[in-house]
């Protein structure tokens, strides 16, 4: 059953509606009971995603420090809303909010890769969304523009935490080990 028709015959869209969407290789969102639809990403935006999960996944498996999960992934921060972020991380001692269907929670970090259609999107109502709902550290990468911004939550909002641009080394301060050589977030195969 499509969303739409969800929509139609029971009122508000909410989370549940993320399992009654149509297989056609979009990435559904509902946010604050509306419906979010972003096509299928173009190949540097895999690229990126892949290669930061790497990364990361290999860090916290390497250090059994919790799990990293990457889209599509299910998370419901609030209710009524439900989200794909393009990777999260959640910390060892709150692996319980990972549950069959989907993340019931705020997870550690969420990184969301910028596109097009879904940079305005990120960097307001999700970044609301997340902040609202607790999420410790938010990271955004523009492949077009080779950026990098980690922001912290402290209190209510998010501050800036780190700014890069180009293939330069980021320290995150969730993960006081890691040094993360943006070179390898950015390349390409030959």
């Amino acid at each position: 059953m499509a969303v739409a028709a969800r929509k139609e015959h029971y009122g508000p869209l909410t989370y549940r509606d993320l399992w009654h969407t149509p297989e056609d290789g979009n990435r559904y969102e509902i946010i604050e009971g509306e419906v979010y639809v972003t096509p299928p990403p173009l190949t540097v935006h895999q690229r990126v995603c892949r290669n930061i999960e790497r990364i990361l996944d290999r860090h916290v498996t390497e250090n059994d420090l919790g799990e990293v999960l990457y889209a599509p992934v299910g998370v419901v921060l609030e209710k009524p809303s439900g989200v794909q972020p393009d990777v999260i991380f959640v910390a060892k001692n709150r692996l319980s909010i990972i549950q069959e269907k989907a993340v019931f929670g705020a997870p550690d970090l969420i990184v969301e890769v910028l596109s097009s259609s879904t940079a305005a999107r990120d960097r307001g109502l999700k970044k609301d969304l997340y902040t609202r709902a607790g999420v410790r550290h938010y990271w955004l990468l523009d492949p077009r523009k080779k950026t990098l911004q980690a922001l912290r939550l402290e209190g209510d909002c998010y501050v800036l935490e780190a700014e890069h641009t180009g293939n330069v080394p980021f320290r995150p301060s969730l993960f006081p080990t890691l040094v993360i050589s943006l070179a390898e977030v950015w390349v390409e195969p030959k």
